[in-house]
């Protein structure tokens, strides 16, 4: 992971994860997942060719909550198989509205 927008700048912002393919090849990315430190998940799907960046737009809950906690709050990027890949995790004092928390 390169960053995450936790909180948007506008109420209508949405909520996003960017990743990074540090590799040498391409990440099918169909069947993984992120999740959340509340084990909420979203799926994932496309590819990532080397040295590329994907932004994912995260998608708010059913009860319009959001996916990224603004008071800190964990994402773990789960592989087909739903084991962890990746992780990182923010705090409330890293989070400003509009601006990208990088890891």
């Amino acid at each position: 992971m390169a960053g995450a927008v936790v909180q948007p700048a506008e109420t209508t912002g949405q909520e996003s994860v960017t990743l990074v393919n540090a590799g040498d090849r391409t990440v099918d990315l169909d069947g993984w997942s992120l999740a959340n430190k509340s084990k909420k998940k979203q799926r994932l799907s496309g590819t990532i060719e080397p040295g590329q960046f994907l932004t994912i737009g995260l998608v708010r809950s059913s009860g319009g909550q959001d996916f990224l906690a603004n008071q800190g709050d964990l994402i773990t990027l789960l592989d087909a198989a739903g084991l962890k890949v990746h992780g990182v995790s923010y705090t409330r004092s890293q989070v400003k509205p509009g601006w990208t928390v990088l890891f």
